[in-house]
C-alpha cells in the first residue's frame, strides 16, 4: 500500500508540472524549474509507469542536468534505481537529494528501507530515526518506520543470539535462477512439490507452475512440471497435499470458473492421474484474493490466506472446517496472529496443533519472517514466536514446512549467500523448542475377505482420547488409505462399503521408524444372512449401560449401514464376561443391547428391522481366565437376520 501511495504522489507532482506553462515555475517550494526540465521529468514518470526503467533514468538525468536543484527529479531518479535493482545508485542519489533538502521525508525513509534490506542495521536505524523526527504525523510511512525500528532492535538482539541451525540449499536439481518457493511433501516424504515463478517478485505478469521431484538414494531427481490439468497458461502454485496423497489444494489465478483474481482449487487423484480441478466455491472463495491453502492431516480443517473484509489489514490467515454440510464460514485466526500487514503461507503440521507462518507485521529481521504458534487446549493460539536468525534474514523468508517427526524444516529464502538466484528452497534441522510433535502414519489395505482383491471403501479413524475423527478413503489400484497419527495413542477404526458388512476394530499406534508406516490389512465380508459383526468401538462404563461419547462414530457407521441397506434386518446382541451372577450379566447385556437399539430407532431406523437380545456370559469367544480374554467377551455385536 505504501508503494501505491508513493506512485500516486509522484503522479501528482507530474500533473502539477504539466499544468505549468511558463519557463519559470514554483513546484514544492522550488523556483526556476525550466520547462525543458519539466518535460523530461514528466516523460520520465510516464516511462517509469510503463516499467521502462532505463529510459526513465535517462530522462530524469536530463531533467537534473537542466535543473541541478530539481528535488523531485532526484527523488524520482532514486526511486527508479530501486525499481531497477540498483540500490547503490539509489543510495547515492537520495544522499544528493538530502544535500539539497536535509528534511526530505521520502529520501530519509527510502534510505532507511534500502539499508535495512541490505542488512546495514545501524544505517537503517539512523535514517528511519531521522525520518520519524522530521515526519511527526501518524501516516502510513510513520507507522511503517516505527515498525521497522522495532524490527531493527529485534534483529540486533537476534544476530547476537543466533539459533543453532545451518540452512542448506537443496541444490541445482531443485533450485534455479528463477523463484522456487512453497514446498510440500507427500506423506512418505519421498516426493517434493514446489512452486516455480519466472521473473522477480515485483513482476506484474509472472508465470507460476507447480513442479515435483522424487527422492533417490543420492538426493533428489531433477524437478519436473506437474503438467495439466493442474497447470495452465495462467498462474498455479502455493498449494497443499492431503495426508493420504489423494488431494491437492492449490491456488490458481485468473482461471476460468474462478470467483476472484486468485482462488483455491482442488484436484483428486484417480488411479494415479490428477482429475480436472474443482473450484472450492463459497464460502472459501470470494471476489477477493484467496491463496496458500494448508490442509490439516485429518482432512477437515483448511487454513488459507485472504484479503477479504473482516481482517486486520493486508492479507490474513483464516480457517474453515469441513462437515457433512460442506465447508464452514471461514474464521480469522485473530489479532494475536494477524496484523495490519501481510500474514501469509500458513502450514499446519500433521500434529494439528503447530502452525508455522510468514509475517511482515510482527517485529522481525526483514521483509518477511517465519513464526511458530501452537493451538492451546482452550482453542486459542499462543503468542507467535519469531524463529530467529539465521533462519530469518533481512530478505523474504517464506512458507516453511516441517517433517512428520517434527525435526526437519524446508522453506524458501531470497537472502542466503549460496542461493541460485531469487527465492530458493532450503532445509535445516529444527532446534527442539521449535519442533512440532512427532507423528507417525498408518497405511491400510482393504480387501474382499474371500477373493483378497482390493476394494475401495470409506474409512474413519477416531482417537479414543476424544479428539476429532479423520476421514479418509481407501482407493487406487491397491485400495489403500494413508493417515498420519500420533504415536503411542489408541484409535478406533471403522470401514464400510455398500454390499459389505462394515469393519470395526481399535488399535494402539506404535512408535514406528519415521520412514516406515504402520500397516493394517482389513478384509471385508459380503453382506449375507447369518453373518455377525462385533462393534469393537461401542463402549460402556463398568457395570453401566449408558453409551459413552467415544461410541458415537461407531454408532453413526451402524446407522449409515442400515440406512444404505434398506432391506437388512439385524439383531443387536449384548455379551458379558463371567464376572458376577448369571442373572445380573443377562440383565446388563440386555440393557446394553437395548441402548444400541434405542440409538438406531432415535435416528429413524424402522423398529421392525431391529431386535435386541442379551446373552449374558453364555457365548464367550475367548478364555475367561485372562484379562484379555474377558475384554473380548465383553462385547456388543449385531447379526444379519435378513439381507
Amino acid at each position: 500500500m505504501i508503494e501505491i501511495k508513493r506512485r500516486i504522489e509522484l503522479w501528482i507532482i507530474g500533473c502539477l508540472l504539466l499544468a505549468a506553462c511558463s519557463t519559470v515555475n514554483t513546484v514544492n517550494g522550488q523556483t526556476d524549474i525550466p520547462k525543458k526540465a519539466q518535460v523530461a521529468f514528466n516523460k520520465g514518470l510516464q516511462q517509469q509507469g510503463y516499467g521502462e526503467y532505463n529510459e526513465a533514468i535517462d530522462l530524469f538525468k536530463q531533467a537534473i542536468k537542466k535543473a541541478p536543484e530539481f528535488i523531485d527529479a532526484y527523488d524520482a531518479l532514486a526511486n527508479t534505481y530501486q525499481k531497477n535493482n540498483e540500490p547503490n545508485k539509489a543510495i547515492s542519489t537520495y544522499k544528493k537529494l538530502l544535500e539539497l533538502k536535509p528534511d526530505h521525508y521520502f529520501a530519509l525513509y527510502e534510505l532507511g528501507k534500502i539499508y535495512h534490506e541490505s542488512g546495514a542495521l545501524d544505517s537503517a536505524e539512523y535514517f528511519y530515526g531521522n525520518f520519524l523526527k522530521v515526519n511527526r504525523t501518524a501516516d502510513s510511512y510513520a507507522k511503517e518506520a516505527a515498525l521497522k525500528m522495532r524490527s531493527i532492535s529485534f534483529a540486533k538482539v537476534a544476530m547476537k543470539n543466533p539459533v543453532d541451525i545451518t540452512p542448506i540449499n537443496m541444490g541445482k536439481s531443485i533450485n534455479t535462477s528463477e523463484q522456487e518457493y512453497s514446498p510440500a511433501f507427500s506423506i512418505d516424504e519421498n516426493t517434493l512439490y514446489i512452486t516455480r515463478r519466472t521473473g522477480d517478485l515485483t513482476d506484474r505478469r509472472p508465470n507460476e507452475d507447480i513442479y515435483y521431484a522424487t527422492k533417490n538414494g543420492a538426493g533428489w531427481n531433477s524437478i519436473k512440471n506437474l503438467g495439466p490439468p493442474i497447470n495452465t497458461v495462467e498462474n498455479e502454485g502455493a498449494f497443499s497435499v492431503s495426508a493420504d496423497g489423494h488431494y491437492i489444494f492449490f491456488t490458481s489465478c485468473s482461471r476460468s470458473g474462478g470467483k476472484g483474481q486468485c482462488d483455491i482449487w482442488l484436484t483428486i487423484d484417480k488411479n494415479g492421474k490428477w482429475g480436472e480441478p474443482l473450484n472450492l466455491q463459497a464460502p472459501i472463495n470470494t471476489k477477493y484474493w484467496e491463496s496458500q491453502p494448508s490442509i490439516a492431516s485429518n482432512g477437515r480443517v483448511l487454513y488459507f490466506t485472504s484479503d477479504r473484509p473482516g481482517g486486520f489489514g493486508g492479507t490474513d490467515i483464516w480457517k474453515s472446517e469441513f462437515s457433512d454440510s460442506g465447508w464452514s464460514n471461514p474464521v480469522n485466526l485473530g489479532p494475536d496472529i494477524n496484523t495490519s500487514k501481510d500474514e501469509q503461507f500458513p502450514f499446519i503440521h500433521s500434529d494439528n496443533v503447530t502452525l508455522y507462518f510468514s509475517s511482515e507485521g510482527h517485529p522481525g529481521m526483514g521483509k518477511s519472517d517465519l513464526f511458530i504458534t501452537r493451538l492451546l487446549p482452550d482453542g486459542n493460539w499462543d503468542t507467535p514466536k519469531n524463529l530467529g536468525y539465521p533462519i530469518n534474514t533481512t530478505g523474504y523468508d517464506w512458507n516453511m514446512i516441517v517433517s512428520r517427526d517434527g525435526s526437519s524444516a524446508y522453506y524458501s529464502s531470497d537472502n542466503m549467500p549460496d542461493g541460485e538466484g531469487g527465492l530458493d528452497i532450503y532445509t535445516f534441522q529444527l532446534p527442539k523448542e521449535l519442533q512440532a510433535k512427532r507423528v507417525s502414519y498408518v497405511r491400510g489395505y482393504v480387501r474382499d475377505a474371500v477373493t483378497k482383491k482390493p476394494i475401495s471403501a470409506s474409512v474413519v479413524l477416531t482417537p479414543l482420547d476424544g479428539n476429532k475423527s479423520t476421514i479418509s478413503y481407501a482407493d487406487g489400484p491397491k485400495a489403500t488409505f494413508v493417515v498420519p497419527l500420533k504415536s503411542d495413542s489408541r484409535y478406533s477404526l471403522t470401514i464400510d462399503k455398500k454390499g459389505y458388512l462394515f469393519h470395526s476394530e481399535n488399535f494402539d499406534m506404535p512408535n514406528v521408524p519415521n520412514d516406515k508406516p504402520f500397516e493394517i490389512y482389513i478384509d471385508l465380508e459380503k453382506l449375507e444372512e447369518g453373518k455377525t459383526v462385533v462393534l469393537n468401538n461401542v463402549f460402556f462404563d463398568t457395570d453401566k449401560f449408558d453409551l459413552k461419547t467415544e461410541s458415537t462414530t461407531e454408532l453413526e457407521k451402524l446407522y449409515t449401514f442400515m440406512a444404505e441397506n434398506s432391506t437388512v434386518s439385524i439383531e443387536i446382541g449384548g455379551h458379558t464376561d463371567n464376572v458376577g451372577s448369571s442373572s445380573y450379566n443377562l440383565k446388563l447385556s440386555t440393557d446394553r443391547a437395548k441402548a444400541v437399539y434405542d440409538f438406531l430407532v432415535s435416528k429413524g431406523i424402522d423398529a421392525e428391522r431391529l431386535s435386541y437380545k442379551g446373552y449374558g456370559d453364555t457365548q464367550p469367544i475367548d478364555d475367561n481366565t485372562t484379562s484379555a480374554g474377558k475384554s473380548k467377551n465383553r462385547r456388543t455385536e449385531f447379526k444379519v437376520l435378513k439381507s
